[in-house]
């Protein structure tokens, strides 16, 4: 029997799906990943006071904001990577749902053919009644 390529090109679907859900999860864990960074960053930053070590809090604040800045912009990165990764999952999904839409058409069409048939039957059976 040979095989069907719709079959085939399902599974393939499938695939792409399972894959851009797992990409997607593990671009959902990174930026989680950047925003507690950030977030930590954020709070040790707070957390010191100019009081605590008045000669090295500048150095310490221009380091601090300049790391928050790069924070800031890993997480935008982030973002963006999610957001692909979103948008990739709906087009694998979206193909997937367009194998099934032709199977049905696949289907439809070969339940016309096969009412055909049976009809072309029957007039064949009547036409020898006739004769």
């Amino acid at each position: 029997m040979p095989r069907d390529p719709l079959a085939t090109l399902a599974r393939l679907r499938r695939l792409d799906v399972f894959a851009a859900q797992r990409r997607l999860a593990e671009a959902r864990a990174a930026l989680a990943a950047r925003q507690d960074a950030a977030a930590a960053h954020e709070a040790a930053l707070r957390a010191e006071r100019p009081g605590d070590a008045p000669a090295t809090y500048g150095a310490f604040l221009a380091r601090g904001l300049e790391a928050r800045q790069a924070h800031a912009a890993a997480t935008k990165r982030a973002e963006a990577a999610t957001e692909a990764e979103r948008e990739a999952l709906a087009l694998a999904r979206g193909a997937e749902k367009l194998i099934d839409i032709l199977r049905e058409r696949r289907a439809v069409a070969a339940r016309r053919i096969a009412a055909r048939r049976a009809q072309a039957r029957l007039d064949e059976a009547a036409q020898r009644q006739r004769d």
